[in-house]
């Protein structure tokens, strides 16, 4: 059961008084994830990068209590419970502004110009889809673990003082999809602007939700559409490290201390990083290349940190660590080939699963593999590596793991044992 957290701190007459003051909702819940314990570092490259095995140095008691019992999957260690908590209230609050807001929008339509009722509606609804499931890829178990029916979270599309009862799985990727679709409808393919939830924010998250489900015909579908439709070329050279302009939904962080929490991640005691035998590992063995991969060069050991010495650490964080902005991707456009892949591969499609993997591959300044149709089992394994390569960092190879129902102890760069019953599943608050 859940509670919906107080809405916003100034009084109803004036935040809705204004089309400004429903701008100022939606901004004020992209501040909300932006801090510490949602994408500012723990849901991107903190806690959940420790969970996804970003980083292979060997976990010591120094790193500190969270950093080293999340990597032994120690769920019910206070730190990591707090963190796990924080996400949670912080997430529910942002959803029951966004509710807050969406209830004051249908009484004070007069007030919006142009185009701007459907947007900041399109915005908030995506929104809310968008948080809800992430809630669920963190609180509750995966389908492929536990199926469609198993109960997972409350799915809160009103604002209400009373306490909500959890929906299986089944029912909130649904909801979550019917948000997305209403989303959909509501926000202009001109719209370009991906720093804000947009149109391409909601068709990159239904491919992922879709997948997620089990769906892989809509995945495969809404992936396609995004591919074929032009508007997010992939790289062509490595200046830019984290290669934003292939962005479908990324985060402005503003944080005075932004370089404080890189600190707190790559330069403690027993600083979290790559060794070099973990870069090559990484980006070399197997169909890599020793010199070639752009991404091979976000860990340079020449250009990476200098917080640690022989360690080599994200150079696409570390060089971001002198701004108070910061740019968090949430969607990118290469995951959308990575899903249509595996959809492909799935329907024994495997020559244009191959070529899919082979775009990114020169892309990424690689050659094509040396097959023109990898078998089924390859493309699995290509895949996976490229969560690990492309998202570095960014928290998306957790899920990936989860979503896969992957064996925690078989997971990459393990350095120390899980614990007994360890579980993908967050602890929620009590």
């Amino acid at each position: 059961m859940l509670e919906e957290s107080a809405p916003l701190q100034v009084g109803k007459e004036e935040i809705f008084s204004t089309e400004q003051g429903f701008k100022e909702v939606i901004n004020g819940v992209y501040l909300q994830m932006g801090t510490q314990d949602m994408y500012g570092r723990d849901l991107s490259y903190g806690m959940l990068s420790v969970l996804g095995r970003s980083y292979d140095t060997t976990i010591k008691p120094e790193l500190g209590e969270l950093y080293y019992q999340a990597a032994q999957y120690n769920f019910q260690n206070g730190s990591v419970r707090s963190v796990m908590s924080n996400i949670w209230k912080t997430s529910y609050s942002s959803i029951a502004n966004i509710n807050y807001m969406l209830e004051n929008m249908e009484s004070h339509k007069a007030l919006f110009t142009g185009n701007n009722y459907n947007t900041i509606k399109g915005e908030g609804l995506g929104l809310r889809a968008f948080l809800h499931f992430e809630l669920l890829r963190l609180y509750a178990p995966s389908p492929a673990a536990s199926g469609l029916t198993a109960l997972a979270i409350p799915y809160m599309t009103k604002f209400s003082p009373y306490a909500v009862a959890s929906s299986t799985t089944g029912v909130v990727l649904d909801s979550c999809i019917a948000d997305l679709k209403n989303a959909e409808a509501l926000l202009s393919e001109t719209d370009m602007n991906t720093s804000r939830f947009s149109v391409w924010a909601a068709k990159g998250l239904l491919a992922r939700l879709y997948l997620y489900k089990g769906d892989n015909v809509s995945a495969l579908q809404y992936a396609k559409a995004l591919i074929n439709s032009g508007k997010f070329p992939l790289a062509t050279a490595t200046s830019d490290f984290l290669f934003s302009k292939e962005y479908l939904f990324s985060l402005y962080t503003f944080q005075n201390n932004i370089g404080l929490l890189y600190k707190t991640v790559f330069n403690t005691k027993a600083p979290l990083g790559l060794s070099v035998n973990g870069q090559t590992a990484l980006f070399v063995t197997g169909a890599g290349s020793a010199t070639a991969d752009w991404r091979k060069s976000f860990v340079d050991p020449a250009t990476g940190s200098t917080f640690s010495g022989t360690l080599i650490q994200p150079r696409k964080f570390v060089n971001s660590a002198t701004t108070n902005n910061y740019i968090t991707p949430l969607i990118r456009m290469t995951e959308m080939y990575y899903i249509a892949a595996e959809c492909a591969a799935g329907n024994n499609d495997l020559g244009y699963a191959t070529d899919l993997m082979d775009t990114v591959r020169v892309h990424r300044n690689l050659a094509k593999y040396t097959l023109a149709s990898l078998p089924a089992d390859s493309l699995n394994t290509e895949i996976k590596k490229e969560y690990q390569k492309e998202f570095l960092g960014e928290g998306q190879a957790f899920y990936y793991f989860k979503r896969k129902n992957l064996p925690i102890s078989a997971l990459p760069f393990t350095r120390v044992p899980v614990v007994a019953g360890a579980s993908y599943v967050f602890v929620r608050p009590e």
